[in-house]
């Protein structure tokens, strides 16, 4: 088995940086507390996280296509003044890639009722998502991960698991 080369990009703070420590992005929301990345191929996410209030989280998500040259702003909570083509919900949760235009995300709207969740998906690259609401993970959960295989997705929360055919 060949072994995932690594990211071209890694972060530091509200900046990506190349391997040459250039910065190639730098995250538009006031802070990024946390950050996730994902590479697949010549696709690069990242996930900034710049903390939370009133039933909203601060994320950010961008793309690059091109081994992290550049980055494209894909989804953001629009609460915190980042203005983007998409918002998936206003909490982040578990996501993963399964290709370089793939990606599956999960979102939480916790003040909606006894809390939302939603699975939002892309297949060009975050240019589109198709939105699928998960009844059966409604209220306010831990949310752990979701899986991908073939067309069903598992999202795994504490204490439940929900799967989705998308």
């Amino acid at each position: 088995m060949l072994a995932t080369p690594p990211c071209p990009v890694h972060v530091v703070g509200k900046r990506i940086e190349n391997a040459s420590g250039r910065t190639v992005y730098t995250d538009p929301g006031q802070q990024a507390i946390t950050h996730e990345i994902m590479c697949n191929g010549k696709s690069v996410w990242v996930m900034f996280h710049g903390g939370a209030a009133s039933s909203q989280e601060a994320y950010v998500l961008v793309r690059s296509s091109d081994g992290g040259r550049t980055f494209r702003l894909v989804a953001a909570e629009s609460y915190f003044g980042v203005k983007a083509p998409h918002e998936l919900d206003s909490v982040s949760g578990p996501w993963t890639i399964t290709g370089p235009n793939d990606g599956y995300f999960i979102g939480e709207c916790p003040a909606c009722g006894r809390g939302t969740i939603s699975l939002w998906i892309t297949h060009d690259g975050g240019r589109t998502f198709t939105h699928e609401a998960v009844p059966a993970l409604a209220g306010h959960l831990v949310l752990r991960s979701v899986r991908v295989a073939g067309n069903v997705v598992t999202i795994v929360a504490r204490g439940r698991t929900a799967t989705v055919h998308a």
